[in-house]
């Protein structure tokens, strides 16, 4: 009796840990496709481009929606996340295609740093 309370105690735990080293809890943002910063236009009129400038001071050319860039267009110098599926280089400029953006205000980005 106690030796298959022991064997189902163990497994149990066994079973907890695969389950936990598996799951991607509580991580909705994955690094690897993901870039911060704010929005920024870049070149000249009338050749200008959405972009997002990191805290390194890497520029990204960002390729949206039309209805995405027109909102974007407003809210330069405002902070996001870009989650993009695909990185591109084009006439020497990393561009990104973007699938998601996320905002976060100026305090988040600090705590982030801190």
């Amino acid at each position: 009796m106690k030796f298959s309370k022991m064997t189902f105690s163990i497994l149990f735990v066994l079973l907890m840990i695969s389950f936990y080293a598996c799951c991607n809890c509580g991580s909705n943002l994955d690094d690897s496709n993901t870039v911060k910063g704010f929005i920024t236009v870049i070149g000249n009129e009338p050749f200008t481009k959405l972009a997002i400038r990191t805290d390194d001071n890497k520029i990204y050319v960002l390729q949206v929606s039309k209805e995405l860039k027109d909102e974007l267009w407003k809210k330069q110098g405002n902070y996001y996340y870009i989650k993009f599926g695909e990185l591109r280089e084009e006439e020497g400029v990393s561009t990104l295609v973007v699938e998601k953006l996320i905002p976060f205000n100026k305090e988040e980005k600090q705590e982030t740093i801190l």
